[in-house]
């Protein structure tokens, strides 16, 4: 199983707007086999996050609680881009501390874990499904902002740089 998310190893109201040249370019792979998937720039100003996305891959958005919520046509495969206030002054690694524990809690195993600054990468499997979080705590430390992806197992290889791609070009402000 840790194998199969090796890949990660290498990742270090608004509205989607047309500035896809900042979104990062994917492998040459992917250029092959994905070349026609444009990634476009979702930027929401209440949560101070931006993340690029391929606009045509999630076509749905609605609203959640804390932030908003892409799905696939075939409703299988998702992501969100959320935010919620921490107590100031709480470490990334108090963040990632809770968030593993919440993982664990429901039976999710994790099988990669990073840490740097003011981020953290947790990934692994949740029963048939591959989950991939990155968190950004804000500058003042009051703030988490979350990109969580969620797809089929057997769609991993379809997935595997569209994650990349989407992780490296998320940020909070």
């Amino acid at each position: 199983m840790l194998a199969a998310l090796a890949f990660v190893g290498i990742l270090a109201g608004g509205a989607a707007s047309p500035s896809a040249a900042e979104c990062p370019a994917g492998s040459a792979d992917y250029r092959t086999y994905q070349g026609n998937i444009v990634f476009e720039r979702f930027d929401d100003p209440h949560l101070g996050a931006t993340v690029c996305y391929p606009t045509r891959v999630f076509p749905a958005m609605s609203p959640s609680r804390d932030g908003f919520r892409f799905t696939s046509d075939d409703g299988l495969s998702w992501f969100s881009m959320s935010g919620a206030g921490i107590a100031p002054g709480t470490s990334t690694r108090e963040v990632m501390a809770l968030t593993k524990r919440d993982l664990m809690a429901r039976s999710a195993s994790i099988t990669y874990e990073r840490s740097k600054g003011d981020w953290f990468v947790l990934s692994g499997h949740d029963g048939d499904r591959i989950y991939y979080q990155r968190t950004e705590i804000d500058g003042d430390q009051s703030a988490a902002n979350t990109l969580f992806i969620s797809i089929p197992v057997e769609q991993k290889s379809f997935y595997q740089d569209i994650i990349a791609r989407m992780s490296w070009s998320f940020r909070s402000r």
